[in-house]
């Protein structure tokens, strides 16, 4: 069974030494534990992710592509060393009536064969359906084939990330939110939705390759707290209040509502690349070090 390197990152050093430290942390975006790379959606590769936390200072940081952890060795092996710890995580999509729940999962087991099974699927799936929104593009008169996008997720997961990408480099948008915006987020007119799989499905796949699991970006759900009190009981274990794209206000009051319902308030970026998305900057978000520690723990209860 493969994990994140266990060392007490608490003690270690401030690498910069015009950083105050505080017990041996600075107070300010050290920890990122929601982060993409090319094995999925990303834009960096796994090792160049590493590079990037490293250069920003970070000491924790959680990959969590979208359907896969195949980069998770790849960024373990780039950060052997460093002092910066790769929590081995992943991303998984669920529907819950009309919601669409992402639930991150963390300190996976990389070779439960249920995780890489689900994944599998998973990737089938998107296949599928990636080329069917190249359909719907074209039948609003804007052509894009399938091998476009794919050449962008290169062998990483293909998603919409990459048609986007692919709609840029044609033309038809300006940027990537306008891709989303106009055409592929859920409700516009190229939108595809993926085939429905429960929260309580994810959190059981998480659960069994010995993971915690946690809602993401909860404010991109409606209603959600009412399927709090549902998903703790079926094995939640937090919820993502510090997130690259809320405010200050918001991110405390979901940090309130996460502690209410017996949850641990995590946080990161949603980091997919330089420039992505406005407030997705690698390390922008404080995420509390304590976080990392109560995930541990939930993991060793």
């Amino acid at each position: 069974m493969r994990s994140a390197p266990q060392f007490d990152w608490w003690s270690k050093p401030v690498r910069n030494p015009r950083d105050v430290p505080l017990n041996g942390l600075r107070a300010i975006g050290e920890v990122d534990l929601h982060c993409h790379s090319t094995a999925s959606d990303g834009f960096v590769s796994p090792t160049e992710l590493v590079a990037k936390a490293l250069s920003a200072g970070l000491r924790v940081v959680a990959l969590t592509d979208h359907d896969t952890v195949d980069g998770v060795t790849e960024a373990q092996a780039a950060a052997a060393g460093t002092g910066l710890e790769i929590i081995p995580g992943i991303e998984l999509s669920s529907d819950s009536g009309h919601n669409e729940l992402h639930i991150l999962g963390y300190f996976v087991d990389q070779d439960s064969s249920r995780l890489n099974e689900h994944s599998r699927w998973c990737q089938e799936k998107r296949v599928d359906r990636i080329g069917r929104m190249c359909q719907r593009l074209a039948k609003l008169g804007m052509p894009l084939s399938f091998d476009e996008v794919q050449q962008l997720s290169g062998a990483g997961s293909v998603g919409r990330p990459h048609i986007a990408r692919a709609m840029i480099a044609r033309g038809y948008v300006d940027s990537i939110g306008d891709a989303f915006n106009r055409y592929i987020a859920t409700g516009r007119p190229a939108f595809i939705p993926r085939e429905n799989v429960s929260p309580a499905q994810v959190i059981a796949v998480i659960k069994d390759a010995h993971g915690v699991a946690v809602l993401a970006h909860p404010l991109f759900t409606t209603n959600y707290e009412r399927l709090l009190p549902g998903l703790r009981e079926d094995g939640l274990t937090g919820l993502e209040a510090y997130y690259g794209e809320y405010d200050q206000p918001s991110r405390e009051r979901l940090a309130s509502v996460a502690r209410r319902h017996g949850l641990i308030p995590t946080g990161g970026s949603d980091y997919h690349g330089d420039g992505y998305k406005a407030g997705r900057s690698l390390g922008s978000v404080v995420v509390p070090p304590s976080m990392v520690n109560e995930l541990r723990n939930a993991v060793r209860r």
